[in-house]
C-alpha cells in the first residue's frame, strides 16, 4: 500500500470497519480513490483468522500480487435473495399506535447510508424498548413484547425495499423480522460465520443478543442467534 495518512473507514460485509488511505498520487481519473491495508482487504475478503490474514499480506508482497482469497478462508462475499414478502407488515399497523415508532425507525434508518450505523441505530431503538418492558416485572408484557418490536422492525425494514443481503448486520436484523422468508434468508447469510464473523459480532453487540435470545423462543430460531453453542 502506499499511502500518505488515514482518510476514514471504510465497512466490510463481516462487521468489522476497516480504515483506508489517500494515496500519495491523486488519480486526476479517480479523484476518490482510497486504500486500504493488506490486512483491511483481507478482513474485506472474509480471511477471518488473524494467521491466516498475516500470511496472505506474507505472500502478497512476496508474490507482487493478491494470491487467492480462498486459499485462507475467504472468498467471494456472498449474497442471498431477499423476496418480496408476501403479507407487508406496514400495512397491518400503520394507523394504529404502532405507527409512531415505526415512522420514527424508519427515518432514522433511512437518514444512515451504512448498514453497519442502521445497524446500530435499529439494535439501539430494540434495547431500549426492551429493556423497558422487562423494567415492567409484567411477565405477560416481556412474553409479547418481542414479538411486537420484531413487526415493528419489520415495517421499518419493508422500507428499504431491498432484493438482497450482502452484509452481516443485514442479515442479523432480517433473521429476527415477522416475515418467514426474510428470516431465512438472514439465517441462510449467517450460517457459514455462526463461529466466525458471526459469532465476533453478536458478541460485542449485547442488546442485539439480548433480542435474539427472545425471539428464538419466538419463532423457534437456531439458538446460535443469540447464544454461543446453540443447536443449528
Amino acid at each position: 500500500m502506499n499511502a500518505s495518512k488515514p482518510y476514514g473507514t471504510f465497512p466490510t460485509p463481516y462487521g468489522v470497519t476497516v480504515p483506508v488511505y489517500l494515496p500519495n498520487q491523486i488519480n486526476p481519473a479517480d479523484p476518490e480513490q482510497v486504500l486500504f491495508s493488506m490486512d483491511g482487504t483481507a478482513i474485506f475478503a472474509g480471511i477471518h483468522d488473524v494467521a491466516e490474514r498475516k500470511r496472505f499480506a506474507a505472500d502478497a508482497q512476496r508474490l507482487g500480487r493478491m494470491p487467492d482469497f480462498e486459499d485462507y478462508g475467504g472468498g467471494l462475499i456472498p449474497k442471498v435473495p431477499l423476496s418480496k414478502p408476501r403479507e407487508p407488515a406496514y400495512p397491518r399497523v400503520s394507523g394504529m399506535e404502532a405507527d409512531v415508532p415505526i415512522e420514527a425507525w424508519t427515518t432514522g434508518m433511512l437518514d444512515r447510508f451504512r448498514w453497519c450505523d442502521r445497524a446500530d441505530f435499529l439494535i439501539d431503538l430494540i434495547g431500549e424498548n426492551q429493556e423497558q418492558a422487562t423494567w415492567s416485572r409484567d411477565a405477560i408484557v416481556e412474553e409479547i413484547y418481542p414479538l411486537g418490536l420484531s413487526i415493528v422492525l419489520t415495517a421499518a425494514l419493508e422500507h428499504l425495499c431491498e432484493t438482497e443481503i450482502d452484509c452481516i448486520e443485514a442479515a442479523a436484523l432480517y433473521a429476527l423480522t415477522e416475515h418467514e422468508e426474510w428470516r431465512e434468508a438472514g439465517i441462510a447469510w449467517l450460517r457459514p460465520f455462526r463461529e466466525t464473523w458471526f459469532r465476533d459480532w453478536r458478541d460485542g453487540h449485547p442488546r442485539y443478543r439480548a433480542f435474539a435470545n427472545r425471539m428464538v423462543k419466538v419463532f423457534a430460531l437456531p439458538r446460535w442467534l443469540g447464544e454461543a453453542g446453540g443447536a443449528a
